[in-house]
Parts: C-alpha cells; sequence; structure tokens
C-alpha cells in the first residue's frame, strides 16, 4: 500500500507543489481545501492518488469527518506524515491593528495548527501499541519565526509561536518516536499575500504615522519577491523532512536566519528600519 500523507491548504502554493511532488514520489495525498470546488480541480489536476479533504483549520468540528475518512482508507497502517501548511499573513502597524485580525492570524497560524495535529495524533502512531510506525509532522514556519519585521509583526508573533509549538511537539512526542520539523522560507513567491483579506495595498492606514512605512512595504515585498528563490528549495525541504532517517529539527532558507543571532538587535533595528523606511523618529 502506498504511503499516506495529509497536508493542510493545497489549493495553491506550497501546498499544492508539495502534493505534486509526493504523489510523484508514490505517496497518496489527502489535502484540506476551504472549498468543493477547489477540491475538485486539485484532484482533476494531481490525479487518483490525491484526495480532498473539505475542512477549514479552525473550523474544528469537521476535523473528526476528516480524520474518519482518511482513517477508512488507511486502516491500520496508518499516515507518514502531516504537514501543517495551511496560514495567513497580515500586514500593519501593531498600534492600529484591529485586535480582530491579530485573532484570526494566531486562530488559523497557531490553534489551527495545534487542532488538526491533536486529531491526526492517533494516525500518526501517538498511541500505546501502535501496529504501524511512526509519522513525521512537519510544520510550515518562517524566516518571520525567527525575525520580526516592521508591519509583519502579527505574521511574526504567529511564526514565533508556531516555533515555540513545534519543539513542544518535537520534545513531548519522542515519546511515540514521532519526528517533528519547522521549515523556514524566506522570500518564495507563492500566493500567501494574495489571500490575505487586508494586504499591505490596502489604505486604512493612510491617515497614521504610518502611512509612508506602509507605503513602502508594498514595494519592499515586491522587490523580495523579485528574487525569491524558487519553491522547489521548499518541496525539497519538506522531502528530507519526511524521508530522511535522521530529519533535521529546523530548515532555516534563508541567510538572514542565521545573522540574526550574530548581530545585535541595535544593528538588527538598523537594518530594517532603513529598508523600510518611513519610521525615522518623529520631530
Amino acid at each position: 500500500m502506498k504511503k499516506t500523507v495529509v497536508i493542510t491548504g493545497v489549493s495553491t502554493g506550497f501546498g499544492y507543489a508539495a502534493a505534486k511532488e509526493l504523489i510523484a514520489r508514490g505517496y497518496h495525498v489527502f489535502g484540506s481545501v476551504r472549498k468543493e470546488s477547489d477540491g475538485q480541480r486539485v484532484q482533476t489536476e494531481l490525479g487518483q492518488s490525491f484526495t480532498p479533504l473539505l475542512f477549514d483549520v479552525t473550523d474544528h468540528q469537521a476535523l473528526p469527518a476528516a480524520v474518519e475518512q482518511v482513517r477508512a482508507f488507511v486502516g491500520d497502517n496508518g499516515i507518514a506524515g502531516l504537514i501543517n501548511n495551511a496560514g495567513v499573513a497580515h500586514t500593519g502597524p501593531l498600534m492600529h491593528l484591529p485586535l480582530s485580525e491579530f485573532r484570526q492570524v494566531f486562530e488559523i497560524n497557531v490553534v489551527g495548527v495545534l487542532a488538526v495535529t491533536q486529531a491526526f495524533l492517533p494516525l500518526l502512531g501517538g498511541r500505546r501499541n501502535c501496529p504501524h510506525a511512526p509519522g513525521r509532522i512537519i510544520n510550515m514556519s518562517s524566516i518571520s519565526g525567527g525575525t520580526t519585521f516592521p508591519m509583519l509583526a502579527t505574521y511574526a508573533v504567529s511564526k514565533h509561536a508556531l516555533e515555540a509549538l513545534t519543539d513542544g511537539m518535537r520534545r513531548e512526542l519522542n515519546l511515540y518516536g514521532i519526528k517533528v520539523s519547522a521549515i523556514e522560507p524566506g522570500s518564495i513567491k507563492t500566493p500567501i499575500w494574495d489571500k490575505s483579506p487586508k494586504s499591505a495595498q490596502d489604505h486604512r492606514y493612510d491617515g497614521t504615522d504610518y502611512a509612508q512605512a506602509m507605503q513602502n512595504l508594498v514595494g519592499v515585498v515586491d522587490r523580495e519577491l523579485e528574487k525569491a528563490k524558487p519553491i522547489s528549495v521548499v518541496i525539497n525541504a519538506i522531502v528530507d523532512a519526511l524521508e530522511a532517517s535522521s530529519p533535521k529539527t529546523r530548515y532555516p532558507l534563508v541567510g538572514l536566519w542565521h545573522l540574526r543571532k550574530v548581530l545585535p538587535d541595535r544593528v538588527l533595528d538598523g537594518i530594517m528600519l532603513k529598508t523600510i523606511g518611513g519610521l525615522e523618529r518623529l520631530q
């Protein structure tokens, strides 16, 4: 029987690319989508080795049905991996950011990861006398899990929390032999910013002291995307975390992840403030 993997958020981006690659490697992939039409589209594009799961990571009532759907397919074989990929990114100054948006990002990027993981842990081998080998958990983090960029602090808070959650999972699930890794990309061209309901292009902060910084951020993001690494860099890391005999605990895919460890905070502050612009002290 083919090994089975569950991936959240497969309609586009990392999730879709990971599903495509793993199917090519002989896996059967169950992937979560929020719209039935997206599930049908992805299944048509990826073939019979893909099965859509219709649920949102924040809809905890829908999770048991999704787990049962997977359980009915794999039986006592369990699943080889869970890739927690679904996520959102919001921008805006913390001083003015609606708390509802802050809560939404945290609910999706952190609480949703824990909820999905808890639901699928029995199929990953998180139980006594499990008849199959333990599976792997892969959490899609970010460079923002280690470095907080101005105007992107909400996203960074969620990814810093995800890093802590990953460490906790890795240490606690050692009890069952389940290995847990975090993937930490930098600039990779994906639709995550396009999917954000309140992107950097909105004008909600035009009347604040952060108007110039928000306007500058659009150009910074565009320039970063122009030199973004190919998505294959992320997919290769996912495959290694899933298949290596001794996977890394984290996969930092950009040099800044290491730079933050050697530069003093004030120096790093200065670099970021200069990069963004518009955050010079008011006179």
